[in-house]
């Protein structure tokens, strides 16, 4: 969540680009298109609405859809000229286009192939063009429609459907958490049954839900079965006070109870889920009093640091589906101008009675949201043109609306505003002020200019910091019922600004879309950047004070306001250092994302099944979420500029890891591991992969893998990108959505051909004549055989031996490495390209063996030995084996004079870290790299401390992918052996990994290095983002910047014992790249590459081979913790 501190700097920090009108205008600027999440983005023009067609269905490769009709953006009837939907998961066609509010469409689909077109049987589908936002879904050849989008809608064709007996009937309004300019009425969202106005109380208390308790535990079941006790509104809302208060701990809910209220609230709030009659009288003031209560621990959950973020995030988004508890609406006796109006004598008969009976007597008795909705009926009714009311009546009937307006947290933003002014210093005032002056230049305007935009936008977002600010001291437990309620307007005004932020970002994409696109903005001057880097600044901006990452927000302002005050975006170098500060940006965005659908779908299908939902509701509402959010507005605009960076660097959304070619059968799985791949698919493989850690075995899928395609960036010296190069396996990534979408996701269960290099990546289906398999680098795959581990000697009681004295047949190859290493360095140290090594001793094979021993548990290790050699994947025998064999090694209790004897060799109070080094690594066939743990930042000090990571380190043979790994390459389980390497810890300024020749395209001349922040680990695993990458020429010396890093963190040294299940001990801080000299200085890459390319020509002549390097730099020293062979 964001602290005060970072909501001060949001108020404070200038954003370039603004400009007050007068000063000169963008020039060409560049044009949106699509979503991120591969769907296109829909935009909202004055007079026109943005309608997603959708529908799924299955065709072979080649054939596509278009939607074709009578308008111009449909082609107008022909074919050629209609626009073509984007292929989805799960065969799901979709179209974003413009049409016209209110106009009538007729539309037919076309499935459309190379040489002919084939259109829908059935009678043209027609279409009553909503206002605003539209998702209109269709079956193959039925003429029905399901229109679920903003604005007044209606069910086309067809009245609503029913699902069953349960009176839920189909969505008519998309699900979202609001977006409107004009507030938030229920009218606009509004997916309920239509306002039946009577004469007489018809009101009937009658329900024809079912529910379905079934099957469901904790906050599900027991909305389920309150939801079936209690059908008005008061009723559902006790409910969720409930479970939201009276169940949670110090009424303090945790993100499960708080994500199933949320989804229930908004299915009420829209009507989704009707409220009836509860029987009694019960006045508005009850609901008011209730949402006070559950206000107060919905701010204590976002107030409190322990809280996690989802959950924060989530109570803040269900202020606005409680009313208000303003002093108006807790009297004895609220709402009472109704009353009076339905007793007046200048309005006709039956519209008297139409108001006492459905809307007065209603409201008193039981109100609910859909009194609101009748209410904007009745108003709509009596002010439209042609109509002949009392003046009086109708002015009388508009406050009444407002003040209903406000009791249900609908009412415009300006007036929202309007009601705090008198709690606003003089500073937060005249923000205020000038935010309504720039927002009247926008309010009516068609085609508002980008200057003006922004000048709303920026005055928006200090409006808003401001009201951040002031709830940032979090809320007291005895605040007073006043105070309460003033920070209620203040909460719901702070919500509807970043509301409102999202009109704003669409007029500035829309202004964006008709002004140019990614490819006029990429060749521009500087100053054509300006607007655009200064709407993703305040779009980021927003995001903090949404409480998303507040520290990663304020990094990413200072970078991207860095880079946009330094220009010369032409200049490659620049353009791929922005480019990586919007891909981090895109991250974070996809971030908030991920949480979403962390939280909904599960919980959105479990609690729609209970409450027996229609189906579509439940399959649309994450995604309505998060495509009414800032965040998808930021998201879209940052795709925009990376685009353009994009071409500004002459690059693409590909990146080549292993180059080659690649036959195979094209395969969707979420990771690399054993059990992915079904054993039976009897082919080669390519795979689709959307997770990696950066640690897998690429053997691990037990099918012969051919090709990865990972949909994600990746260091090309991780683990393993290095397995993949070493086992001549073409891996490729790709950030971009869009791409993958459009390239890959239409070959899956396809057999493929996937190509390669330093030139691009491409994909195809395979000619029936090419062979399945793979190159790597334009080399066949040799066929791996079995990894042999070498012989060892194994000691018979636990020992410390000096480095010096490591050999491989003791210690293993990397400390056998080190111990080398150590030799140079000090053979080396007053030459030219001299480098450091860390001082360190070892613990030689056996003595692993020889504690189980004193312990009295070898019968026990070896039987669970035997029992994972064989030990079957299928219901868990293996994890079992494998939970039992790691809990017995690292129970372990190591004698204490092995800490002491590592102490007196490298200091009592030493840092160390504690690195395997076993026998089975750096094999032909099985690399081995980053499958055991090595555990930083251990303080000898510390009591316990190294008797814990030791025994962590040895139990790390056992893990289950450690087990599967052997397998896959054929190495017996009683064949592995670890022994421990302890070493001093450094505290590096950068780390870096090397290949002394490089790995795009074998080019020997060429050394090729990673480097990021802090240490290694980030390197070695799948952290998301991109390390720095230079290309080095070992002869001129001259240094290629081939990219720039961006991932959003850095581990560093803590000097204290870290945590053990992991590996990867010290502390994350968030990285501020315009700060670090890497990323500002060509001549700092320059020093440092130049640096590094020094000692790998060294490294490379002693062993006699292409060297694979891993490294710190400690200020100006180079220090080298491994060498081992290169893959080639």
């Amino acid at each position: 969540m964001l602290g005060p501190s970072c909501i001060t700097s949001c108020r404070s920090l200038p954003v370039q680009g603004f400009r007050q009108p007068g000063h000169r205008n963008l020039a060409a600027v560049q044009k949106s298109r699509r979503l991120f999440g591969s769907r296109g983005g829909l935009q909202c023009w004055a007079g026109t609405a943005s309608v997603r067609f959708s529908t799924q269905r299955e065709v072979s490769f080649g054939e596509s859809h278009k939607v074709v009709g009578g308008h111009p953006c449909l082609g107008d009837w022909d074919v050629s000229n209609a626009p073509q939907m984007q292929w989805n998961d799960g065969n799901v066609w979709t179209l974003d286009v413009q049409l016209p509010e209110g106009s009538d469409i007729e539309f037919k689909c076309v499935k459309v192939a190379e040489s002919n077109a084939e259109w829908e049987g059935c009678q043209n589908h027609m279409l009553k063009v909503p206002s605003g936002e539209a998702m209109v879904g269709f079956e193959w050849g039925k003429q029905d429609l399901s229109v679920n989008g903003k604005g007044n809608q209606q069910q086309q064709q067809h009245t609503p459907h029913s699902n069953g007996s349960n009176g839920h009937h189909q969505p008519k309004a998309q699900s979202s958490n609001g977006s409107s300019e004009n507030g938030r009425l229920p009218t606009e969202q509004w997916q309920g049954q239509e306002v039946a106005f009577m004469r007489s109380n018809e009101h009937s208390k009658d329900r024809r839900g079912s529910w379905h308790p079934e099957g469901l535990e904790g906050a599900a079941l027991h909305l389920v079965q309150g939801d079936e006790k209690n059908g008005s509104w008061l009723g559902k809302i006790q409910v969720v006070k409930e479970l939201l208060v009276d169940t949670a701990e110090k009424a303090r809910p945790g993100l499960d109870a708080l994500a199933y209220a949320y989804i229930y609230l908004q299915w009420i709030s829209t009507g989704a889920i009707p409220c009836v009659e509860g029987g009694g009288h019960f006045r508005p003031n009850r609901h008011a009093e209730l949402a006070k209560i559950i206000f107060r621990s919905l701010e204590w959950v976002i107030g409190d640091e322990n809280a996690s973020k989802e959950a924060a995030l989530v109570a803040r988004r269900m202020h606005t589906k409680l009313p208000s508890f303003t002093e108006a609406f807790t009297a004895s006796v609220p709402l009472t101008r109704i009353r009076d109006i339905a007793h007046r004598n200048d309005i006709p008969g039956d519209l008297k009675q139409e108001i006492k009976h459905t809307i007065q007597n209603k409201l008193h008795r039981n109100a609910g949201p859909e009194d609101l909705v009748a209410t904007e009926a009745v108003l709509k009714r009596i002010t439209a043109p042609g109509t002949d009311y009392s003046h009086a009546f109708v002015e009388e009937f508009k406050v009444f609306t407002a003040e209903l307006r406000d009791f249900f947290n609908a009412g415009s933003f300006a007036d929202m505003l309007g009601a705090l002014r008198d709690s606003l210093d003089e500073s937060a005032t005249q923000a205020v002020d000038k935010f309504l002056q720039a927002k009247g230049k926008l309010d009516g305007n068609a085609a508002p200019a980008l200057n003006d935009v922004m000048e709303a936008l920026h005055s928006l977002t200090t409006v808003r910091a401001n009201l951040a600010a002031g709830l940032s001291s979090g809320l007291r437990n005895d605040a007073p019922d006043a105070s309460m309620a003033m920070r209620q307007r203040w909460r719901l005004a702070e919500i509807r600004a970043e509301d409102y932020a999202f009109v704003l970002f669409s007029f500035f994409l829309n202004q964006l879309n008709d002004k140019g696109g990614a490819e006029g903005l990429a060749g521009q001057a500087d100053n054509a950047w300006d607007l655009p880097l200064g709407a993703v600044v305040l779009g980021v901006r927003h995001m903090g004070l949404s409480g998303w990452q507040g520290p990663e927000c304020m990094a990413l302002e200072n970078e991207l306001t860095a880079w946009q005050q330094q220009g010369e975006f032409k200049s490659t170098e620049t353009a791929l250092r922005l480019k990586a500060t919007l891909e981090r940006v895109q991250r974070l965005a996809h971030g908030y994302t991920e949480q979403l659908l962390a939280v909904f779908p599960d919980r959105v299908q479990a609690l729609g099944k209970g409450l027996a939902m229609n189906e579509e509701r439940l399959k649309i509402f994450t995604e309505a979420e998060v495509r009414a959010s800032l965040v998808f507005q930021v998201s879209k605009l940052c795709s925009c500029l990376l685009k353009a960076a994009r071409i500004a660097t002459g690059g693409a959304a590909w990146d080549a890891l292993v180059a080659g070619t690649a036959t195979g059968k094209l395969i969707e799985v979420q990771r690399i591991e054993p059990g992915a791949v079904k054993s039976e698919v009897g082919e080669d493989v390519v795979l689709l992969v959307h997770e990696a850690s950066g640690d897998e075995e690429v053997s691990a899928t037990g099918v012969p893998l051919k090709g990865v395609i990972l949909a994600h960036s990746l260091p090309h010296l991780s683990h393993l990108g290095v397995r993949a190069r070493q086992e001549k396996v073409v891996f490729v990534t790709c950030e971009d959505e869009d791409t993958m979408a459009a390239t890959v996701k239409p070959l899956i269960g396809q057999r493929i051909q996937l190509k390669a290099s330093l030139e691009g990546v491409s994909f195809a289906p395979a000619p029936d004549s090419a062979p399945s398999s793979s190159s790597s680098q334009g080399s066949p795959q040799e066929d791996v055989q079995a990894a042999q581990p070498g012989k060892i000697d194994k000691v018979s009681k636990a020992s410390v031996v000096p480095l010096a004295k490591a050999t491989t047949a003791s210690c293993g190859a990397k400390a056998a490495a080190c111990a080398d290493l150590a030799k140079l360095a000090d053979k080396m140290s007053k030459k030219q390209g001299s480098f450091g090594t860390a001082a360190g001793v070892c613990l030689p094979f056996g003595c692993m063996e020889a504690i189980i021993q004193e312990a009295g548990k070898g019968k026990e290790f070896e039987a669970l030995l035997a029992e994972i050699e064989g030990a079957s994947l299928e219901g868990g025998a293996l994890d079992e084996a494998c939970n039992q064999l790691q809990a017995l090694v690292s129970g372990l209790k190591p004698h204490k004079q092995l800490s002491k004897d590592v102490g007196k060799a490298l200091g009592n109070d030493a840092t160390v870290i504690v690195r395997s080094t076993a026998n089975v690594e750096d094999l032909a066939g099985m690399s081995g790299a980053g499958l055991y743990d090595s555990i930083p930042n251990i303080a000898l000090a510390t009591a316990g401390a190294f008797e814990r990571a030791l025994a962590s380190v040895w139990a790390s043979l056992y893990t289950r992918r450690a087990v599967l790994s052997r397998r896959a390459a054929g190495v017996k389980q009683a064949d592995a052996a670890m022994a421990v390497l302890v070493q001093q810890q450094l505290s590096p300024d950068l780390s870096f990994v090397l290949h002394t020749v490089s790995p795009l395209d074998g080019d020997k001349d060429t050394m090729y290095a990673e480097l990021a922040v802090g240490l290694g680990e980030t390197l070695a695993s799948g952290t998301r983002g991109s390390p720095w990458r230079l290309a080095v020429n070992k002869s001129t010396g001259k240094v290629q910047v081939l990219a720039f890093a961006n991932f959003g963190t850095a581990l560093r040294s803590t000097g204290a014992e870290s945590s053990k299940a992991k590996g990867k001990g010290g502390s994350n801080a968030v990285l501020d790249y315009s700060k670090q000299e890497l990323s500002l200085s060509s001549e700092a890459r320059d020093q440092v590459g130049q640096q590094l390319c020094k000692v790998a020509v060294i490294l490379e002549q002693e062993f006699a081979a292409p060297q694979d390097v891993e490294g710190a730099v400690v200020g100006s020293n180079i220090y080298i913790v491994q060498t081992r062979p290169q893959p080639l």
